[in-house]
């Protein structure tokens, strides 16, 4: 199931475009990188934490049918993806995909804004994950341990599985991974079976048209995009990955086909389950605790406990796979001379980015100290906060790249599949712009306030796309020769 080849192969020092010793290869196959990827979503945290969110305060009862939009949209957008992945292997995707397209300042800006995103989102894991286990381990032991403890644990942990070789962490998350969707599985399986609502009276309104496009369509597709971050990181592992011309663009299409199916069933089956009529009431009183009460009704107080411990995993697994991620891109931009050069090198026997791993954590570890030295509730701040900002980063990235895929292929020769290099990209572009839209200007949904907050937190996230752009044109003027290499190293040649 994992790809394990018996036994697992030694770890190759296949050397990095500019001659500097590259991550292990032939490590990781297709379900490794899927695990990866669905992990960074989060299922069970998506369905116990944003289904009532999107319910209550976005389009209602459509909910499913928002699932289902979004994936056709992410799905078009892979299509040039996975087209411009044929061609570059590296494992900063955005940032090499990106400069290719649309030139150096650019790339390095989404590298930098990569970085900042996906930094964003694990820091809000990080809180999320130390507030469940708090309340948790307090709720069955009657020891209050500060939910900052847990965090620095979680953090210690990510950094020791990191560190080694990636199949080490693939197997992990497989585990992880499979007990919560497992539990979600099993939530559906007792609606199908147990739920007030008789399977013949469920209704398709969750799907029709008027459903998914009334109420607050825009926090809706924000919040179900948002569901479906960590998918672009297939590329990351190309690399590492067995095969990756044919690896990366089946997991990238698994990943978001099986999300996609996911939660949209998910969701079609608790909004059936409490009842079309009850849906959003019910979403704005009960809230976070939701899935709980539906889980009572259906599966008793065994399952809602299952419930409770699992969502603990699965915040661990995210935070691990963004880990993994801000890694590799620190690890890129270093081995380009970029950023510290000791950040692109491996380490000796297990060929992994050590050293970018090691700053990866030091990086969340001040914010978190932060945030625990002023007293600040994790969830409220550090999980809402830094999500909403992450998510809007990432969806700003998926742009851009959609734009860089259709110019690229646009001064290339190397791939005149008009679907894949033509009219996909150029339906991505439109299909996220919407989005972006949204993010941006509904930003004070995802951060639950606005004022001085949206102003800081907006500024935040195009500030650290300028920080890239007005780097790289430092790097040119003081040093053209490292600049005029940017493209050069990237990976694959075109």
């Amino acid at each position: 199931m994992l790809d394990q080849d018996s036994p697992q192969p030694q770890a190759t020092a296949k050397e990095s475009p500019d001659g500097a010793p590259g991550l292990a290869r032939n490590q990781v196959g297709v379900l490794g990188i899927v695990f990866f990827v669905v992990a960074a979503a989060s299922p069970l945290t998506v369905v116990v934490a944003l289904f009532p969110v999107i319910i209550g305060s976005g389009n209602g009862v459509g909910i499913a049918g928002a699932f289902v939009l979004v994936a056709m949209v992410l799905t078009v957008f892979a299509v040039g993806y996975v087209a411009m992945s044929k061609h570059i292997t590296n494992a900063g995707a955005f940032y090499a995909f990106i400069t290719r397209g649309l030139g150096r300042p650019v790339g390095l800006g989404s590298a930098s804004l990569a970085i900042f995103g996906y930094n964003a989102i694990q820091l809000g894991v990080i809180g999320g994950f130390g507030y469940y286990a708090s309340e948790f381990v307090t709720r069955h032991t009657e020891v209050v341990i500060p939910w900052w403890v847990f965090s620095f644990l979680v953090m210690g942990a990510s950094l020791f599985l990191g560190i080694r070789q990636i199949h080490v962490g693939t197997r992990v998350l497989a585990v992880l991974l499979t007990l919560e969707t497992g539990i979600i599985a099993l939530l559906n399986v007792g609606i199908l079976f147990n739920s007030p609502t008789p399977i013949s009276d469920y209704s398709l309104q969750p799907f029709l048209p008027s459903a998914v496009f009334a109420g607050a369509l825009g926090v809706a597709l924000m919040f179900a995009h948002a569901s479906f971050i960590g998918f672009e990181g297939t590329a990351i592992y190309g690399e590492e990955a067995k095969d990756p011309k044919r690896t990366v663009p089946r997991a990238t299409y698994g990943s978001v086909i099986f999300m996609g199916a996911f939660y949209s069933v998910t969701a079609f089956l608790i909004v059936n389950a409490v009842g079309v009529d009850n849906a959003v009431g019910l979403a704005e009183t009960e809230g976070g605790n939701l899935v709980f009460a539906v889980s009572n009704s259906v599966l008793g107080s065994v399952g809602t406990e299952a419930f409770q411990l699992l969502i603990i995993t699965a915040l661990f697994a995210a935070i691990l796979t963004f880990h993994n991620n801000v890694a590799r891109y620190l690890f890129s931009l270093g081995r380009q001379g970029v950023l510290w050069s000791r950040l692109g090198t491996t380490h000796p026997t297990r060929r992994s980015p050590a050293i970018a791993c090691y700053v990866q954590i030091g990086m969340v570890a001040v914010v978190v100290a932060i945030f625990a030295a002023f007293g600040l509730d994790p969830y409220a701040t550090l999980f809402t906060w830094w999500t909403g900002v992450g998510a809007a980063a990432i969806i700003l990235l998926q742009t851009l790249a959609s734009i860089a895929i259709f110019v690229f292929f646009r001064r290339s020769d190397v791939d005149k599949r008009p679907w894949n290099t033509f009219i996909a990209p150029l339906l991505g572009i439109a299909g996220l712009l919407p989005f972006l839209w949204y993010a941006v200007t509904g930003m004070d949904v995802l951060l639950g306030g606005g004022g001085w907050l949206q102003i800081s937190f907006t500024a935040m996230l195009f500030a650290s796309l300028a920080v890239g752009i007005i780097g790289a044109y430092i790097i040119k003027a003081r040093s053209p020769q490292r600049y005029e290499q940017l493209n050069s190293t990237l990976g694959d040649r075109v």
